[in-house]
């Protein structure tokens, strides 16, 4: 796969093509969030197991830097007293825009891990902006007052992984979130591992296979 760094005046991200990319054909884009404290490069290596053939990955990288110590750099969405993401929410939404302007694309989906998760749900599905696909792992609710805008659940998929030995965010922080988002109507493919605060290889099989459904696929 090839992956270039592009710089915006609002976030900058890595965007990740096949190898046989042709900008006449239409792609699926996924947009993947990272976590707390890491950056766009966290998850750029998922994209070639998940899928290398028809996807377009967009890996933003979050606004806020964090100084980890030993000269390290980190990355957050939004500082986690506050739970105040509107802001990176902005940019983000800008980010997307600017990304999607010079690509062929039909479906698209955000997904996110740990805090990226969080901006998945609230950022991307109760945004106006519409996917038809929303991808939460290791994640939790920022807050409750989730507001359906675009993402209607007949028209929006909902995949949620987590571990239920996350000592990051509690196993029931995921099983909150399928809760909810049941209530509201939506289909969601919910399942839990046997798994620490990560994303393992039975996570990203189970997302392979989902994300070839959505975009119908037939799977060997």
């Amino acid at each position: 796969m090839i992956t270039k760094k592009i710089e915006t005046k609002f976030l900058d991200y890595l965007i990740t093509y096949p190898d046989n990319y042709n900008p006449d054909h239409s792609y699926s884009i996924i947009i993947m969030l990272h976590g707390y404290g890491a950056s766009m490069n966290d998850l750029s290596s998922l994209a070639q197991p998940i899928n290398s053939n028809d996807f377009i990955y967009i890996f933003p990288n979050a606004p806020i830097n964090l100084n980890l110590g030993f000269n390290m750099t980190g990355y957050a969405w939004f500082p986690i007293e506050t739970g105040d993401y509107e802001s990176s929410s902005n940019l983000l939404k800008s980010t997307i825009k600017k990304a999607l302007e010079e690509i062929n694309y039909e479906k698209i989906f955000i997904s996110g891990f740990s805090q990226g998760g969080m901006m998945a749900i609230h950022s991307g599905l109760f945004s106006s902006n519409k996917y038809d696909g929303v991808i939460v792992l290791s994640s939790k609710l920022i807050h409750n007052n989730l507001i359906i805008r675009k993402n209607l659940p007949k028209d929006t998929k909902i995949f949620i992984r987590h571990g239920t030995l996350d000592n990051i965010l509690d196993i029931n922080e995921g099983r909150k979130i399928n809760d909810e988002l049941q209530k509201l109507g939506f289909d969601i493919d919910y399942k839990e591992y046997k798994m620490a605060h990560e994303i393992n290889m039975n996570v990203i099989n189970d997302l392979s296979f989902w994300l070839s459904k959505q975009k119908g696929i037939k799977n060997e």
